[in-house]
C-alpha cells in the first residue's frame, strides 16, 4: 500500500506526530485488507464415518435464532461392516453428509487515531455444525416396457419433517440431504378410512392430474391399518445418552421429560429397565427389571446428566441384555428398546450395522424392537438414529421440546404405537406399460428392494403399528392422458404382503389401480403437495446445485397451491407448519435470474 494515499506529504513534514500515527493506521489497515478474503464457509464433504463429539456448543439464541455453534469435533472412525444383529442384514445406500460450519475469522485491533475496533458483525451459519445424513438420490423415471415393478418396504417413520420443522423454526437452512420425502408425506393424516376387518389394511388408490406438469400424473398408493387393541403387558428398556454432548440446549430436558411420560404411563403389569451411558455404562443409575412406579426407577429418570464421551454400543448392549432378560422372565409381553439420544457416537463401534450386531437379538420369534428418540440439532447424527429403528425392528421419532415427548409418550399414544399389527411388510405396484409409458416413485430411495425379494419374508422389511397408514405417490407419463375413464383395464395392481406377529403366519393382499381420474379432495391435493416439496427440494444436491431455479419456481407453484387446499385440512396446526416450512424453503432457493422479457 502506498501510505502516501492516506496523508499529503506536506503534512507528514510538518507534524512528525501526527505523521506516526498515521503511518500505524495505515500498517493496520494494510493488515485488515489482506485478511478480508477470509470468509464463513460452508462445506458439504462425503465423510465414511460418522460425526464424532463436537467441542464444547454455544448456548442456543431465543426462539427463531440460532445459537452461537461451537467448534464442530472429528468424524468418528466407520464402523466394520457387519449384519445387523436385532433385524436382517442391508447396506448402506451411500456414505452420508457430514455438514461442518467453519469458524468466522475477524481480525480486530486498536486505532491508536480513532480508538474503537471495528464491530463484530453477529454469525449467524445457513445450517447448523457437525449434522451428518445420508446423501441419497433420487430415483429416475423408468420406462416401463424396460422395468415395469416397483418393489419395496413400508415404513412409518415421520422424522425428516420434524427435522425440517425445528430447523426453520431456529433460524436454519433445511438441509437437502435430510430431507426424505416418504417421511415427509406420512407426517400427516389424511384421513383414511379403517378396514373392515382387523386382519387386512384397506388399499386406497387415486390418480390426480400433476400439480406443476400438465404431461404428467400423480397416482396415490395408501394402506391403513385396523386400529386394533391387544392387551398384553409391556416390557420397556430405556437407554438414555448422558454423555457431554447431550448438554446442548435442552436435551437431557426433553429426554428426561419423555422417558418420565414412558414411565408414568405404564401400568401395574408393565416392567421397566434403565441404562445410562457416556462414554461407558454408568452402572451406578442402572435399574433392572422393576416397577415403573418404584422410587429407583423415578431416580434413575431424576438423574440423567451430560458428561464423557458417547458409547451408544455399550449403553445398546447391557439394554439388550436387560430387556431379554425381561422377556424370558414374562414371555407373554411385547418388548421394547428405546434409546434416547443425539446419535453423536464417537465411542466403541460409530456405525449402525456394527452396533446391531454387537446388541444382537436371541429371539426372533418374540423380537426386541427397538425404538430410537431423536434429540437436538447441532451436533446431530440422523443417519445413525434412523438406521438403527429402521434394521432394529422400530420406528424412529424426533423431538425439539419436552411437550412433544409429553405428547408422543402420552398413554393412549403410546400404547397404541406398540400393538404391532404387520411385521416383514413389503408392497409391490406393477405397472401395464400398454397405459403407463414411464413411471417413478417419490421417496423410498433407501426402502426400495429386489423384486425377486418381495416374496421372501425378511426382517429388513417393516414393522407397521395398529392403527398407522402409510401412503406412497408415483409421478406417471401414461401412453395416452384420455384413456383414463375410456378403458376397462387398470394401469397398474398393488399387492401387499406381510407377516401377523403373534403367529407368524404369512398374508397377502392385492389391490388394482383404475384407470380413471379421481375427484380432488382436500387430503389428497395436500398430499401431493407435501410430496413434490420434499422430493424436488431434496434434488438440490443433484441437479440444483448450478441452476436451483427450476426448484425454485416449483416451490413458489406449490405454495401457491397449498392456499387453495380447503378444509378439513386447512387451518389446522400441521398445515400451518407446513406452510411455514415450505415458505422458508422458497426463500432459500436462488430463483431463476431474470430474462428481461415482459411477461
Amino acid at each position: 500500500m502506498n501510505l502516501s494515499t492516506i496523508a499529503p506529504t506536506k503534512h507528514l513534514r510538518s507534524n512528525p506526530v501526527t505523521a506516526i500515527a498515521l503511518l500505524i493506521v495505515g500498517i493496520i489497515t494494510a493488515a485488515t485488507i489482506a485478511c478480508s478474503s477470509d470468509e464463513v464457509v460452508v462445506e458439504y464433504q462425503a465423510q465414511p464415518g460418522l460425526a464424532g463429539d463436537p467441542g464444547q456448543p454455544g448456548s442456543p439464541g431465543d426462539p427463531g435464532q440460532p445459537g452461537s455453534p461451537g467448534d464442530p469435533g472429528q468424524p468418528g472412525s466407520p464402523g466394520a461392516p457387519g449384519q445387523p444383529g436385532l433385524a436382517g442384514a442391508s447396506g448402506q445406500s451411500g456414505p452420508p453428509v457430514h455438514v461442518e460450519v467453519a469458524k468466522e475469522v475477524i481480525v480486530e485491533g486498536e486505532s491508536p487515531v480513532f480508538g474503537s475496533p471495528p464491530r463484530r458483525q453477529p454469525y449467524q451459519p445457513s445450517q447448523p455444525g457437525a449434522t451428518t445424513f445420508q446423501n441419497t438420490s433420487r430415483a429416475n423415471f423408468a420406462l416401463t416396457s424396460q422395468d415395469d415393478t416397483s418393489t419395496f418396504s413400508l415404513d412409518t417413520d415421520r422424522t425428516s419433517f420434524q427435522l425440517a420443522l425445528n430447523w426453520t423454526r431456529s433460524g436454519y437452512e433445511v438441509d437437502p440431504a435430510s430431507v426424505r420425502a416418504e417421511e415427509w408425506v406420512n407426517a400427516f393424516n389424511y384421513g383414511y378410512e379403517l378396514p373392515r376387518h382387523d386382519d387386512s389394511f384397506n388399499i386406497q388408490t387415486d390418480v390426480i392430474e400433476h400439480p406443476l406438469d400438465e404431461n404428467l400424473h400423480l397416482a396415490r398408493v395408501a394402506f391403513q391399518a385396523p386400529d386394533i387393541a391387544v392387551d398384553l403387558p409391556l416390557n420397556v428398556t430405556l437407554v438414555l445418552d448422558g454423555s457431554g454432548s447431550m448438554s446442548n440446549g435442552n436435551r437431557v430436558q426433553i429426554a428426561r421429560d419423555a422417558a418420565e411420560t414412558i414411565r408414568t404411563s405404564l401400568g401395574r403389569d408393565d416392567r421397566m429397565s434403565i441404562v445410562h451411558f457416556d462414554d461407558r455404562v454408568k452402572r451406578g443409575l442402572t435399574v433392572e427389571d422393576d416397577n415403573p412406579g418404584s422410587r429407583s426407577i423415578r431416580n434413575s429418570i431424576r438423574d440423567l446428566r451430560p458428561d464423557g464421551g458417547t458409547n451408544v454400543q455399550a449403553g445398546l448392549d447391557l439394554g439388550v441384555e436387560l430387556a431379554h432378560r425381561m422377556r424370558r422372565e414374562r414371555p407373554d409381553s411385547f418388548n421394547y428398546v428405546i434409546l434416547m439420544s443425539d446419535g453423536v457416537a464417537n465411542v466403541n463401534a460409530t456405525n449402525p450395522f456394527a452396533i446391531l450386531e454387537s446388541a444382537s437379538d436371541r429371539d426372533p420369534d418374540n423380537p426386541l424392537r427397538l425404538i430410537t428418540i431423536g434429540v437436538g440439532i447441532e451436533n446431530y447424527n440422523d443417519v445413525l438414529l434412523e438406521q438403527l429403528a429402521q434394521y432394529g425392528n422400530g420406528w424412529y421419532r424426533y423431538l425439539s421440546e419436552p411437550e412433544e415427548g409429553r405428547r408422543l409418550f402420552a398413554r393412549d399414544s403410546w400404547l397404541s404405537l406398540s400393538v404391532p399389527f404387520a411385521d416383514q411388510t413389503r408392497a409391490q405396484v406393477v405397472w401395464d406399460e400398454n397405459l403407463v409409458r414411464s413411471w417413478r416413485m417419490i421417496g423410498y430411495e433407501n426402502r426400495v428392494t429386489s423384486d425377486e425379494s418381495f416374496t421372501r419374508a425378511e426382517k429388513k422389511f417393516a414393522e407397521l403399528p395398529a392403527g398407522t397408514a402409510t401412503t406412497v405417490f408415483f409421478e406417471l407419463e401414461l401412453v395416452d392422458r384420455y384413456e383414463l375413464g375410456n378403458t376397462n383395464e387398470p394401469l397398474g395392481d398393488v399387492e401387499v404382503r406381510w407377516v401377523t406377529p403373534s403367529t407368524g403366519e404369512g398374508n397377502r393382499q392385492h389391490q388394482e389401480i383404475d384407470a380413471i381420474l379421481s375427484n380432488r379432495d382436500a387430503a389428497t391435493d395436500f398430499g401431493a403437495i407435501v410430496a413434490l416439496t420434499a422430493d424436488r427440494y431434496s434434488g438440490l444436491h443433484e441437479y440444483g446445485g448450478e441452476h436451483p431455479g427450476s426448484i425454485h419456481n416449483d416451490l413458489s407453484d406449490l405454495a401457491s397451491r397449498l392456499r387453495s387446499v380447503g378444509s378439513p385440512i386447512s387451518g389446522t396446526s400441521a398445515y400451518e407448519d407446513f406452510e411455514y416450512v415450505l415458505n422458508a424453503l422458497v426463500d432459500n432457493v436462488e430463483p431463476a435470474p431474470s430474462t428481461g422479457y415482459s411477461r
